[in-house]
């Protein structure tokens, strides 16, 4: 009690030492302006609360030596606030965690300190099963479309803000759909709904408070069966790429020309296709085709169309690929049902690979930026969705936690979206409702 009477004492100096103090409230040296020396020695304290030392700005010497300190989370204010204070400060060691056990406080860098976490939650349950999802901005307000096949229809959903929650805005007819691809042009709104058995649609929205409406059938001779469906840029007109996994079809490039769009080039005729992938490598547009029949061919936009490149190397039975960018390199992620799901990183010629992660029943290897955390999901129908964390220092992804409970159903797609200053990540299933989670980051020095 006396050691707590001296904290309080309106005067200069602050002698608590020896008395075998655990903890130390973070108000207890409110008000003291004039304080100039402290000293905390000498006791059993493992840490300080944040903010202890807020307003004393007088302080000029500060003891803490002989105390057990935990050099973890909890010390990393402390490890930032002695530069910043023109006071001299006396640390002494740490006594854990065992890997920094007898370092001096002084000798720890906070920037190897890894104190802030983050967590997906789940949110909100839409009840139809999905195949694919897609996030998009439409006159600035965001919204998401939900490939919906069993339900027939590409459905949109918005933000209700006197709800909070994703609602209902509008939904498109489209009996089989596998893929809903949204393009928006300034005032207009595309739609392309990719359906199996010839039935491939481009909807329109040509000013905001118009419906969507049907206005072309895309190549029902060549897209007899598609499976996945992807925008890209080229010469600065806006096409579609359509996977086709059908024998009599061809995977199409579809470009605008006036009011719609129409196919420019058959790809990889016979190949059964079932995932395209547009990137950027070396500055130009790439392709990347993902079969049943083959391993993942990569063709370069060159002259007005694409030509073959390269197929890449060790990647037998590969569903789909997707890709992302991190410390100016490209990665690619390698989805196997079949086998260890893959990361190769791009060499200047070739992908190479990086990383392999079992991944039995797997459909789905996607990777999603989430505020600064470069993520990467692995789905699958067997087990818990995993979710990844590229660390930068590595290059290579870690677990960081498992998707559920509730589990997910046959994941096919994620998309993340963010709104209103929160973060939310779409999990399109196909054998169970689409399932949201929110972003939740986690300060562990707090």
């Amino acid at each position: 009690m006396e050691a707590v009477l001296l904290v309080m004492l309106p005067r200069s100096a602050g002698f608590i030492e020896d008395n075998e103090i655990g903890s130390i409230s973070k108000n207890a040296l409110r008000g003291l302006r004039s304080l100039t020396h402290l000293s905390l020695a000498n006791n059993n304290l493992e840490t300080l609360p944040r903010f202890l030392f807020r307003g004393l700005e007088t302080l000029t010497h500060v003891d803490l030596r002989g105390n057990p300190f935990q050099c973890d989370c909890r010390v990393l204010w402390l490890l930032q606030w002695m530069p910043a204070v023109n006071a001299s400060v006396g640390t002494g060691a740490c006594a854990g965690p065992t890997a920094l056990a007898h370092r001096q406080l002084r000798h720890l860098d906070p920037k190897t300190f890894k104190c802030r976490a983050i967590e997906l939650s789940w949110f909100q349950m839409v009840g139809e099963s999905a195949l694919g999802v897609e996030s998009f901005s439409y006159q600035g307000e965001p919204h998401v479309v939900l490939a919906q096949p069993f339900a027939g229809r590409c459905l949109i959903l918005t933000w209700d803000y006197s709800l909070q929650r994703f609602r209902p805005e509008e939904e498109l007819s489209a009996p089989s759909v596998v893929s809903c691809k949204p393009l928006v042009l300034g005032p207009r709104l595309f739609m392309l709904a990719a359906r199996l058995w010839g039935g491939s649609q481009l909807w329109a929205r040509p000013s905001p408070g118009l419906r969507l409406a049907p206005t072309q059938a895309l190549a029902p001779r060549r897209l007899l069966r598609p499976n996945d469906a992807e925008l890209l840029w080229l010469d600065g007109r806006p096409c579609f790429v359509v996977a086709d996994a059908s024998k009599a079809g061809s995977t199409t490039l579809l470009c605008q020309d006036g009011p719609g769009f129409y196919p420019r080039q058959s790809l990889h005729a016979w190949h059964r296709d079932t995932d395209a992938e547009a990137l950027e490598l070396d500055g130009r547009p790439h392709l990347l085709l993902a079969s049943a029949s083959q391993r993942p061919v990569l063709f370069h936009w060159l002259g007005g169309r694409f030509e073959r490149r390269t197929d890449i190397p060790e990647a037998e039975d590969v569903y789909a690929t997707r890709h992302f960018q991190a410390g100016g390199d490209v990665f690619l992620c390698l989805t196997r049902y079949i086998g260890d799901s893959m990361v190769m990183r791009w060499d200047g010629s070739m992908f190479r690979p990086l990383q392999q992660l079992p991944s039995r029943g797997a459909h789905v290897f996607q990777p999603l930026l989430i505020a600064r955390d470069q993520l990467a999901i692995l789905g699958s129908d067997f087990a818990f969705s995993q979710v990844f964390r590229l660390e930068p220092d590595k290059g290579l992804l870690e677990p960081l936690q498992e998707l559920g409970p509730p589990a997910l159903v046959a994941p096919r797609a994620f998309a993340p979206i963010t709104l209103a200053g929160r973060r939310f990540l779409f999990a399109a299933c196909f054998k169970g409702p689409t399932q949201i989670y929110q972003h939740h980051e986690l300060d562990l020095s707090a």
